[in-house]
């Protein structure tokens, strides 16, 4: 009997936690968590492919495939047609949709713009479609918001265009742009296309030389309604919105000031509040163009043409400070070439930031201590032919 006894009552405790197979309900299995810890660039070689890497815990890469993107790039030919870093003269050549399904990349040296698929296992890309000529000449910025892709071109007719993607990766034209007879920027070569933080405006560094950044707002349909003009500033080039969606606040890198300039943004009218240089403390430092936010959105990195890392403090009450002109820098490797800081990504997490030096050739992985000083844990070569054609940078 007590044998018995001790039997019922460990049946009753088994049911009791939800093990007793007669009266529990089938377990659903928890839902697949979402893609992370892949990071992608460009080669911008004639046959242009992405190379793919994945994110180990302690912030190295490890380089995985390379796919095809079935269009060509520049292979560091740019528009003027000199053969130097930067070909495309533009941040965010690669990019992601919100959802991380898709990559986006522009193919410059054929005029064309490529979709391809994320595997949501293994990050490992697709190519699902090459777009026939695009609309402008020369593809060098995207953005992506509700299903439309926005391109900018360094040189053609029209230095915008918007497309509509389908399921299956192809682009239908919904408008192309000329930026003189919409904003009356004459000879435009933007570097850069962003989405303000509510998807409501698209923002266009119309390039350095211009001096100006336009703000587009967004129609129901996804096409661009006519933009407010803000002229005058100083070789504008990339632009990043602090993590906020209300009361924007835009921060603009100077080619030529070697600055970085703090804007609040009023229906896409740019009011600048406060500006830091590097110039004055840093011999050797120049070109800040790229720039890239920790999450948080209170620090900010500036990648130099010069092959360094800036890094500045953003504060709510006192606005920007440089931090430290040169966090890092990377010697250039080929004679006569600097190493060309440019596009970075920061994990999610705010530990690690990655930056494509596009003059040598490589992908260097860095970790973020306090104060966002950086400390260099890896690179790796990506091995193009020229060893300086590589774009862009997009990671999960």
């Amino acid at each position: 009997m007590p044998a018995l006894v001790t039997a019922i009552a460990a049946s009753a405790l088994l049911a009791a936690c939800g093990g007793d197979d007669a009266t529990t309900a089938p377990v659903t299995p928890p839902a697949a968590a979402p893609l992370a810890n892949q990071l992608y660039t460009q080669t911008n070689e004639s046959a242009n492919a992405i190379v793919h890497f994945t994110r180990q815990s302690n912030g190295m890469l490890v380089r995985a495939e390379s796919t095809p993107t079935g269009g060509t790039g520049t292979n560091a030919v740019g528009a003027s047609g000199a053969t130097a870093p930067d070909s495309l003269a533009s941040q965010h050549s690669v990019i992601l949709s919100a959802d991380a399904k898709m990559l986006f990349t522009v193919n410059g040296g054929d005029d064309s713009i490529s979709a391809l698929s994320i595997d949501q296992t293994t990050g490992a890309l697709t190519l699902l479609k090459k777009s026939a000529a695009t609309a402008g000449h020369m593809p060098n910025s995207l953005a992506y918001n509700n299903g439309i892709l926005y391109a900018t071109f360094l040189s053609g007719a029209h230095a915008l265009a918007a497309y509509k993607v389908g399921v299956d990766g192809s682009l239908a034209l919904m408008a192309a742009y000329d930026l003189n007879s919409v904003a009356g920027v004459a000879g435009a070569a933007p570097t850069q296309a962003i989405v303000t933080p509510d998807g409501g405006s698209l923002v266009v560094s119309a390039g350095t030389a211009s001096g100006a950044v336009l703000s587009f707002p967004i129609n129901a349909d996804g096409s661009l309604g006519t933009p407010v003009a803000n002229t005058g500033l100083t070789a504008p080039f990339a632009a990043a919105f602090l993590p906020q969606k209300t009361n924007p606040i835009y921060l603009s890198t100077s080619a030529s000031q070697g600055s970085l300039t703090e804007f609040t943004d009023a229906a896409g009218l740019l009011n600048s509040v406060s500006t830091a240089s590097t110039t004055a403390s840093a011999p050797g430092v120049a070109a800040p163009c790229w720039l890239v936010l920790s999450p948080d959105g209170t620090i900010a990195f500036v990648g130099n043409g010069s092959g360094a890392i800036s890094t500045y403090s953003i504060s709510p009450t006192s606005g920007l400070s440089l931090l430290n002109a040169t966090a890092v820098t990377e010697p250039g490797v080929k004679s006569g070439v600097t190493s060309v800081a440019a596009d970075s990504w920061v994990s999610p997490d705010g530990k690690f930031l990655y930056t494509a030096y596009l003059g040598d050739d490589k992908v260097v992985a860095y970790s973020i201590g306090l104060n966002g000083s950086l400390a260099k844990l890896g690179e790796t070569v990506i091995g193009t032919s020229t060893g300086i054609s590589i774009q862009g940078l997009a990671g999960i």
